[in-house]
């Protein structure tokens, strides 16, 4: 018995042959022909799958944020050939706690973050500047293997794109200060060692005002 090959069921799946030559290969599968019938389910069912995930709608968040990551991972192994690039896990995010109860509304310019890559914590806090409209930054880096001790004199880069926007050191707790405008993507970078960039990452999501309508019991 002749057997189809893969590309011509693919044709079939998509209806891409002729109407002859598709009831051939229909009177095919009804001979029980169970070799191209495999083969023509795998097909389908790829079909579906590729139907499905094109219905799928992308945040453009999420895209921003994945062109940033590979943006500023291109330039780390640029500038730091040896050194390895780690992207920072965010662990806590204090929009995400839920307001106090008997609070209708309420918009808090203040934002804490939480972001971990291995032992390495670096604690965020973000302040909106009325006066001017940047972002003031605050942060401190640690080591979670050596308790209450914060690394100390390393490099913390604020990046947008190609361009570094403020540098600074880690002071003798691990904590550092830097200010910008509220720009679409930034990254904060943080020279572990001369090894190692912990990255972290941020889209414009993080500038903006929390509201509640939570209604008092």
């Amino acid at each position: 018995m002749r057997h189809f090959t893969l590309e011509e069921w693919a044709d079939y799946t998509n209806r891409n042959v002729g109407p002859d030559k598709e009831l051939f290969m229909q009177h095919h599968l009804e001979s029980r022909c169970t070799f191209c019938a495999n083969i023509l389910s795998h097909w389908q069912s790829l079909r579906r799958f590729a139907g499905e995930e094109s219905r799928i709608e992308v945040p453009e968040s999420a895209i921003a944020f994945a062109k940033a990551a590979f943006t500023a991972r291109r330039r780390q192994r640029q500038s730091q050939p040896g050194a390895l690039t780690v992207f920072a896990q965010l662990v806590f995010d204090s929009f995400r706690q839920p307001m106090l109860a008997g609070v209708r509304s309420g918009a808090l310019g203040s934002r804490c973050l939480l972001y971990q890559a291995g032992s390495v914590l670096i604690d965020l806090n973000l302040d909106l500047v009325p006066d001017t409209g940047h972002i003031a930054l605050q942060g401190q880096v640690l080591d979670s293997k050596i308790k209450d001790k914060g690394i100390e004199e390393i490099p913390v880069m604020l990046q947008s794109g190609q361009e570094t926007i403020a540098h600074t050191e880690t002071n003798e707790f691990g904590e550092f200060e830097l200010e910008c405008d509220a720009r679409k993507s930034l990254q904060v970078s943080v020279a572990v060692n001369p090894r190692k960039n912990v990255l972290i990452v941020l889209d414009e999501t993080v500038w903006a005002t929390r509201q509640s309508s939570s209604i008092p019991h």
